[in-house]
């Protein structure tokens, strides 16, 4: 039956299934310092599991009242070991939906690893595995799929614009709409199944064309959101942009002055450039690396040569190309040309030295052409903007943007196609074709939440959390 499509993750729950593992002599009560290592004022050692209550009698400790904090000296074998701060949340209040407590104790290396060797020692509990918390938290129903992997671009956050991408998708921007088609689904799932069981009766007209323009209606949806040009995606993974173009044309004289620092050599002599070298740079919200490459040029020696290999190698994996060019020079537009037939990728023109004069002021009327003088911070700045638009053209603090990882992509994209091949079928006669599509719609659906069956995916993506988390 469809129905079993849309059986949700939160049943395991309800009918008391996650209770009854964590009743099993089997399920340790696990622990892990969830601040980073190395010496600190303070760390954070959590543990979670039905034995989380007992962790502060370990150290002679009592354990303070659910929602509320002690302050207390820890003691093993009558020495002191820190005084601490202990925090208890009980079932389900917790991210686990477990019994937490967490140890707020100071962060030197020796009081760590006492308390981490105690509570290793002691029957129940275990050192957690990278995420386990966060995966004990989603099996309890504490969060979805898609909040798991917000959780995680939170953690890596380093623009602002991707922290609150991440807190959009951890508060629902993309599993909200997924449960409405969802919801959609099912209510269509509904009347076919009816149809199958109910073969001899005809269908009224007027009832196809409502199933039908609710499919439409369900799949236009999907193809709006899907028509986003990648907008989360780049905020989330970020861009790369090359530097290209011939030597002595200011490309690290820009690169420095896009860093802020002196990242590459800046000199007149011709070739300074061998190697790649990189920066990162807050790209209107957007994490982009920007590439500084070896001069074009017709004669070279090997080493030199080869890293002109390497810059024409480097354009062709960047999200943008960034052709410097010497505006003072009359032979740019030659220049210009050749770099043009070295890499397809979507190039913008800078003419530097803006300064010195332009050989051709007229040329940067075209839209994707600009003239800066690199020594200008003003026009840096101008330039900053400028790729900002290119590379960033939506409001990425709008959280309709919803769809940040490939994996979200292709699961839409399956129920998109699914759809549409559910539209081609007759609904009347040969109902099960129809319903097929749309099981494998709700199928696709349900693993980006995590509604369905994605076993496959939990060792990939929890694995990715620190062991603190």
């Amino acid at each position: 039956m469809l129905s079993a499509v849309f059986r949700s993750r939160k049943n395991l729950s309800e009918n008391g299934f996650i209770e009854k593992i964590m009743g099993q002599a089997g399920y340790k009560t696990i622990f892990a310092i969830a601040t980073p290592p190395g010496r600190s004022a303070i760390a954070v050692i959590r543990i979670s599991g039905p034995l989380a209550g007992d962790a502060p009698a370990l150290f002679g400790a009592a354990c303070p009242p659910a929602g509320q904090f002690l302050v207390t000296r820890l003691v093993l074998d009558q020495l002191v070991i820190d005084q601490v701060i202990l925090l208890f949340m009980k079932a389900p209040f917790s991210s686990t939906a477990e019994d937490v407590c967490e140890i707020h104790c100071h962060g030197s290396r020796a009081v760590i690893d006492v308390l981490l060797a105690r509570l290793g020692a002691e029957d129940g509990f275990a050192m957690a595995k990278p995420g386990e918390f966060t995966y004990r938290g989603f099996m309890n129903g504490k969060m979805d799929l898609s909040g798991v992997e917000g959780l995680a671009d939170l953690i890596e956050a380093e623009t602002a614009t991707q922290l609150h991408q991440a807190w959009a998708q951890i508060d629902g921007a993309l599993r909200a709409p997924v449960m409405a088609w969802r919801g959609e689904l099912v209510g269509i799932a509904a009347q076919l199944e009816a149809l199958i069981d109910f073969a001899d009766e005809d269908l009224p007209a007027s009832v196809e064309g409502a199933l039908r323009t609710s499919t439409s209606d369900l799949q236009s949806a999907l193809a709006s959101h899907l028509d986003d040009g990648g907008a989360g995606e780049l905020v989330r993974d970020g861009v790369t942009i090359a530097l290209i173009g011939p030597v002595n044309v200011g490309k690290s004289t820009i690169l420095n002055a896009l860093a802020g620092r002196s990242a590459a050599i800046v000199s007149d002599e011709a070739g300074t450039t061998r190697d790649i070298i990189q920066i990162r740079l807050d790209l209107g919200g957007v994490p982009a690396t920007v590439m500084d490459t070896a001069g074009i040029r017709d004669e070279s020696g090997k080493i030199e040569a080869e890293g002109i290999r390497r810059s024409v190698e480097a354009a062709g994996f960047a999200n943008l190309v960034l052709v410097i060019l010497d505006g003072s020079d009359p032979a740019w537009p030659a220049a210009c040309d050749k770099i043009d037939q070295l890499t397809g990728q979507p190039k913008f023109y800078i003419l530097n030295k803006a300064d010195q004069g332009l050989s051709a002021p007229n040329a940067t009327a075209s839209g994707d052409m600009m003239s800066i003088s690199a020594k200008d911070p003003a026009d840096i700045e101008t330039l900053i903007e400028r790729l900002a638009k290119l590379l960033v053209p939506l409001n990425h603090s709008d959280a309709s943007v919803i769809i940040t990882r490939q994996r979200h992509r292709h699961a839409m994209q399956e129920a998109h196609d699914a759809l549409g091949r559910a539209l081609g079928h007759d609904f009347q006669h040969v109902p099960e074709m129809a319903a097929e599509d749309f099981r494998i719609a709700a199928v696709a659906l349900g693993r980006i939440t995590g509604e369905i069956d994605v076993e496959e995916l939990l060792g990939s993506i929890f694995s990715a959390f620190c062991i603190g988390k």
